[in-house]
C-alpha cells in the first residue's frame, strides 16, 4: 500500500504541483485547503506525511503545526513545512512549532521526493520501535506500558459515552509447577499458547495486555458484567479443554465491569476485578467468578494476614510507575 500525503496550501497552482510530482511516485495525495480543515483530515484519516504550507489565511502552518504535534494521537505523523521564506529565524520559529523538516520555494522535483522519502523511513523507524516497546515479546500481547497508556483513555470513553466497561483478569494456573515438572521452555510455550486462544476469542475492539509473569487483562469497551462472566466462562473452558503439548492447563478468570448508575475510576474496576481473582485462586484456580461485589454477598471467611498481604501486593501494581526500561523480560517469572 501505497503512503498517504497531505499537502496543505491555500493556492491551487502549488497544491497541483506538489500532487503531480508526488503522484508520479505512485503515493496517494490528499489536499486541505487550511489549516482547520487539514487538522480535521489529520485526525480523521491519519495521512503519513504532512507537507504544510506556512502562509495560509486563518490559521497559519505554525500554529497548524503546533497543534498537530501538541496532539498524541497525531504527534508522530511526520510534518514538513514548505515555504517561501528562507530566514534564518522563521526556521527556527518552525522548527520550535514541531516541524520536522523543510522545502524552501521554488522546490526542486528530485528534493522533494528525497526529503518524503526520508521522514517516511523514520517514521517507520519510529513505529517498530513504539511497537516493540509496548508489545510483549514472549506472547505477542500488548505489556503493560500499552495498559497503562490506553486503558485510561478508552474507561474515559465508556463512561463519558455513559456505556459500561469490564475488565478480565487472566491468572494461569500453577505455572510454577509447570516449570518445576517440565521446564521453564514448556512454561513459556503454556503461557503463549494460553495467550493465543485468549486473543483468538476476544473482539477486535477488546485488547489483551500482558501485567505480569501469569496474569493477563483484557479490556472490553461496550460490555457489561453478564457479558464479561460469559466471556470469561468461556475462555476457562476452552483452556482446560485442551492441553499444550501433553500439559494441563487451566486458568482463573476474575470479571469486573463499571455500573451504569455510577461514574467510577478504571482502578475501581481493577481493583474489583483482582479481588474476584483472588478469590478463584483461592478456591484452587480454574474458575471465573464475578466481581467482588458479588462475592461479598456469598463469601464471609476472612482471609488470612499473608493472603491480604498477597492481594495488597496485587492491587498496587495497576498504581505502580511502569519500568525504566522499554525492553521487557523474555520468558516467564512466577510468584506462585
Amino acid at each position: 500500500m501505497s503512503a498517504r500525503i497531505l499537502v496543505v496550501d491555500d493556492i491551487p497552482l502549488n497544491v497541483k504541483l506538489l500532487a503531480e510530482w508526488l503522484e508520479h511516485e505512485n503515493y496517494a495525495v490528499d489536499t486541505a485547503a487550511d489549516g482547520f480543515e487539514a487538522l480535521a483530515k489529520i485526525t480523521a484519516e491519519r495521512p503519513d506525511i504532512v507537507l504544510l504550507d506556512v502562509m495560509m489565511p486563518g490559521l497559519d502552518g505554525f500554529a497548524t503545526c503546533r497543534r498537530i504535534k501538541a496532539d498524541p494521537a497525531i504527534a508522530h505523523i511526520p510534518v514538513v513545512i514548505v515555504t517561501a521564506l528562507d530566514d534564518v529565524d522563521d526556521l527556527v520559529k518552525g522548527f520550535e512549532a514541531g516541524a520536522d523538516d523543510f522545502l524552501i520555494r521554488p522546490i526542486n522535483g528530485l528534493e522533494l521526493i528525497a526529503r518524503v522519502r526520508s521522514q517516511l523511513q523514520r517514521k517507520q523507524q519510529y513505529e517498530r520501535v513504539r511497537e516493540e516497546a509496548l508489545i510483549d515479546p514472549l506472547t505477542g500481547a500488548f505489556n503493560r506500558r500499552y495498559f497503562d497508556a490506553h486503558a485510561l483513555r478508552l474507561a474515559a470513553r465508556c463512561r463519558a459515552a455513559h456505556r459500561p466497561l469490564a475488565i478480565l483478569l487472566v491468572d494461569l494456573d500453577h505455572l510454577k509447577q509447570i516449570n518445576d515438572t517440565h521446564g521453564h521452555a514448556a512454561g513459556d510455550s503454556v503461557l503463549k499458547a494460553v495467550v493465543d486462544r485468549v486473543m483468538s476469542a476476544v473482539r477486535p475492539s477488546d485488547f489483551v495486555s500482558r501485567m505480569g509473569g501469569d496474569e493477563f487483562a483484557i479490556v472490553m469497551p461496550d460490555t457489561d458484567l453478564d457479558a464479561a462472566l460469559q466471556v470469561g466462562e468461556r475462555l476457562r473452558g476452552r483452556i482446560a479443554a485442551a492441553p499444550v503439548e501433553g500439559v494441563a492447563v487451566s486458568v482463573s478468570v476474575g470479571a469486573a465491569a463499571s455500573k451504569p448508575d455510577a461514574e467510577e475510576e478504571l482502578d475501581t474496576i481493577f481493583q474489583r476485578a483482582d479481588a474476584a481473582l483472588y478469590a478463584a485462586k483461592r478456591a484452587n484456580g480454574n474458575r471465573a467468578p464475578a466481581d467482588s461485589d458479588e462475592l461479598r454477598l456469598t463469601d464471609t471467611r476472612r482471609p488470612t494476614a499473608w493472603q491480604l498481604i498477597s492481594r495488597l501486593w496485587r492491587r498496587a501494581r495497576l498504581s505502580a510507575p511502569p519500568p525504566p526500561s522499554f525492553r521487557q523480560t523474555r520468558g516467564n517469572r512466577c510468584r506462585r
